[in-house]
C-alpha cells in the first residue's frame, strides 16, 4: 500500500469513527463518511467493501484483544491454583480488572462503538458475547478448582451469567458515562471490593 493510499485509508477511518459515533451503525451514511474524508464513495469502496467492513476495521482489533486477555487470564488463574489456591486468583483478578480497564481506555472510541453504536452490525451482540466468554472461562476455572478441593461452592451457568452481567455492566457504565480514566480506576476499586466479597462468600463460604 502506497503512503498516499495508507493516508487515505486513515482519513476514511477517522471520518467513519465520527459518523458511527454520532449516528450509530444503522444510520451512518457512507456518502457522509466519504465526504468527511475528502474522497468519492467509489474511492471509499476501493478500501472497504461495505459498511460492515468499515465498522469492523474500527472495532475488530480492540474486540479481539479483549478476548485474548480473557483467555490468557484464565490460563494464569489455573496455573496459580497449585501454588496459591483461590487466593492467588483473587489477587490476580484485581490486577486483571485494572488491566482490562486500561485496555478499554486505550481503545475507548472502539469500545464506545461496540457498546453504543453497533446495533444492526455483526457486533451488536458484543456484550452478550463477552459475558458468555467470561462464563465459559469461569466455569473452566471452577472445574479445576473443584477438582483440587480449593472451593466449596457451586454455581450454575445461569447464576454465573447473571453475576458476570452485573459485573461487566458496572465496568462498561464507565464508558457509557464518559468517566475520566483516573476516576474510572477509583470507581473500579469499589466495584472490585463489592464483587470480591460476594465471590468469596459463594465459592469459599467466607
Amino acid at each position: 500500500m502506497s503512503q498516499g493510499s495508507a493516508q487515505t485509508r486513515q482519513e476514511i477511518l477517522a471520518s467513519a469513527m465520527a459518523e458511527f459515533l454520532a449516528h450509530g451503525f444503522a444510520n451512518a451514511s457512507l456518502r457522509t463518511i466519504a465526504a468527511g474524508a475528502g474522497v468519492t464513495t467509489g474511492a471509499l469502496y476501493r478500501h472497504f467493501a461495505d459498511k460492515d467492513a468499515l465498522f469492523a476495521a474500527l472495532v475488530e482489533p480492540a474486540y479481539t484483544g479483549l478476548q485474548v486477555m480473557f483467555r490468557q487470564e484464565t490460563d494464569r488463574h489455573i496455573h496459580l491454583l497449585g501454588d496459591q489456591g483461590v487466593e492467588g486468583m483473587f489477587r490476580a483478578s484485581q490486577e486483571n480488572i485494572f488491566a482490562i480497564l486500561a485496555y478499554i481506555y486505550e481503545n475507548l472510541d472502539a469500545f464506545r462503538l461496540l457498546l453504543s453504536a453497533s446495533e444492526h452490525s455483526i457486533y451488536e451482540d458484543f456484550l452478550h458475547t463477552i459475558i458468555d466468554l467470561e462464563v465459559d472461562m469461569t466455569l473452566r476455572y471452577l472445574e479445576e478448582a473443584k477438582k483440587g478441593g480449593h472451593i466449596v461452592g457451586e454455581l450454575s451457568r445461569q447464576e454465573l451469567h447473571m453475576l458476570s452481567n452485573a459485573q461487566f455492566s458496572a465496568l462498561f457504565e464507565l464508558v457509557h458515562h464518559n468517566v475520566p480514566a483516573e476516576k474510572a480506576r477509583a470507581y473500579m476499586k469499589t466495584v472490585y471490593r463489592f464483587f470480591t466479597a460476594g465471590w468469596r462468600d459463594l465459592l469459599l463460604g467466607t
